[in-house]
């Protein structure tokens, strides 16, 4: 019976966590931006162009880098609680 109530208790909780695995737009928004990190939808015939001082896929490169970072962080700010913290009254 102990076991049964322990089973039944971590179901309950993992009911009310809220994960990124339980949202898929959060992975639908990682494969875009890693698709745009690796720039191969560039023409091969482009002209070469510079921004800030880089070649144009770089640039593309480096910023969709920075938004995967950027993401990452409010992913983990938004979707992953400190469960220790909310257990002591905190928020």
């Amino acid at each position: 019976m102990f076991i049964v109530a322990q089973c039944e208790a971590a179901i309950n909780d993992l009911s009310a966590v809220d994960e990124p695995r339980f949202h898929p737009w959060i992975w639908v928004v990682y494969v875009v931006l890693f698709a745009a990190a690796i720039p191969w939808y560039l023409p091969p015939g482009a002209q070469a162009t510079t921004w800030l001082g880089f070649p144009l896929w770089v640039t593309i490169s480096l910023g969709a880098t920075f938004t995967i970072a950027f993401f990452t962080v409010f992913v983990i700010r938004r979707y992953w609680g400190d469960d220790q913290h909310d257990k002591e009254g905190g928020s």
